[in-house]
């Protein structure tokens, strides 16, 4: 029988049919300030509730940016280091030119730990140190398979420099090929408001809720809220009222 871990998300494991599958890599797509980060975070936080310790590595920010940010959900990520259920690792600039060494220091830190879950966040900024897309390819791949093998849960975020566009492809070196899941997000403009959706685009091997859902970030972290009803062109960026109930509200009037 398959094992699912729980997404720490309300609603997303009913979405995903009970979770994430253990072993398997997840990417968060979407561009900046769409909650990428604070998506990852809870995933994690949630593993380490459950007994599961984690490994945060951060490629951006430094931990003690991510630490205070953590903070204002609640989750004292310093507390959880300090008892050994959290380990939060920088990849400095030198280190991410130097070959596989990041790869390497991430699954070194991963088996110090005893982790079964790992965020990667983002991936993005790891891969254009990374001369040739065979390589980096190469390296994915091999990190991709050691966390499987491990039973690790691996999640990656991926940022998308476009704020408004129609999706055509996650990357430029087939990132969404090595994954099994993607998770998209982004910016929908709706009746002169920006508002935040999120959409399951890949789960490799299990049937999923295909509904594009509304979000926001709150006290608590990521919230799911409603579908989006009665709209279409919602992952142009530029959401409509469909035909059909644009037509109801002619007659409404």
């Amino acid at each position: 029988m398959v094992e699912r871990l729980s997404t720490g998300i309300p609603g997303l494991d009913e979405m995903t049919g009970g979770g994430f599958v253990k072993g398997d890599t997840v990417l968060v797509t979407g561009p900046p300030g769409t909650g990428k980060t604070t998506f990852g975070l809870q995933f994690l936080i949630s593993g380490i509730r459950q007994g599961e310790n984690g490994v945060y590595v951060t490629v951006e920010e430094t931990p003690e940016k991510i630490a205070a940010d953590a903070l204002n959900f609640g989750w004292d990520l310093r507390r959880m280091e300090a008892e050994g259920r959290l380990k939060v690792l920088q990849l400095q600039s030198d280190m991410l030119q130097a070959g596989g060494a990041p790869i390497l220091q991430c699954i070194k830190t991963v088996r110090d730990t005893g982790a079964k879950r790992i965020v990667v966040d983002p991936i993005s900024l790891y891969s254009i140190n990374v001369p040739g897309q065979s390589e980096l390819r190469r390296e994915l791949y091999a990190f991709v398979n050691y966390m499987k093998s491990n039973g690790v849960t691996l999640l990656m975020t991926h940022e998308v420099p476009e704020i408004f566009s129609r999706v055509s492809r996650i990357s430029d070196y087939g990132l969404e090929f090595i994954v099994d899941n993607i998770i998209m997000l982004q910016y929908v403009e709706m009746e002169s408001e920006i508002r935040k959706s999120m959409n399951i685009l890949k789960m490799r091997g299990s049937n999923h809720d295909r509904s594009i859902r509304r979000y926001e970030i709150g006290r608590g972290g990521f919230e799911l809220k409603a579908r989006f009803e009665g709209y279409e062109g919602i992952m142009s960026g530029t959401a409509r009222k469909s035909g059909a109930q644009a037509f109801v509200e002619a007659f409404r009037r």
